[in-house]
């Protein structure tokens, strides 16, 4: 899953012997606020490193799992016939899922008769269909002291999800200049502009 994590070491007198593992999906939470649902993840396969033997596992995968949910597995293990020291390796597999391409060329900001152009907007990137991926704007250039913001519209095929902070939104601390957006990724890949028009 790209990732590793160490348990504390024990000493197995059985051949055959039961682990208990906690997984828990959290595939994009460090571009999601935790009310916001990411990704199912369907664990596909769990496999131990040699010289050891899966014997069983429970649940048995496939499993899908919700966004920030979590699933204990347990194991029944086969030690090797030998006397063994060293590392146990758990590895979790997920099954692919269907991905699109993103290619966006700029990002636009509006308001009223006013119009910019991020700088350095440009992004190509691959993801789930339906991802939801985070994108901080400033608005100073669109928006003086004091406006307040009632909506966000997107061009198609995006969709607005969420904002922090919420709308409506009164423009009245230098830091609310600021705003992150969570937006909805198409189920199709998608090459052209991202234009956000702020009302």
């Amino acid at each position: 899953m790209g990732e590793t994590h160490s348990l504390m070491g024990r000493e197995v007198g059985d051949r055959v012997f039961e682990i208990s593992l906690p997984f828990q999906n959290k595939i994009g939470n460090d571009l999601l606020p935790d009310m916001l649902k990411g990704p199912k993840l369907t664990l596909g396969r769990i496999d131990v490193s040699p010289p050891f033997q899966l014997l069983e596992v429970s649940p048995k995968p496939p499993v899908e799992i919700e966004y920030m949910a979590k699933t204990m597995f347990k194991l029944r293990i086969k030690a090797p016939d030998v006397t063994y020291e060293g590392p146990l390796a758990i590895s979790f597999g997920n099954e692919p899922k269907e991905t699109v391409n993103i290619n966006i060329s700029r990002i636009t900001l509006s308001s009223g008769e006013t119009k910019v152009e991020l700088e350095n907007s440009s992004m190509t990137v691959n993801m789930q269909k339906g991802q939801i991926f985070k994108r901080s704007v400033q608005l100073y250039k669109i928006m003086s002291f004091n406006d307040a913001i009632r909506g966000v519209s997107l061009n198609a095929p995006f969709e607005l999800v969420s904002t922090d902070p919420k709308m409506p939104l009164k423009l009245d601390r230098k830091d609310s200049y600021i705003m992150d957006l969570f937006i909805k990724a198409p189920d199709f890949s998608y090459s052209g502009t991202l234009d956000l028009v702020f009302k």
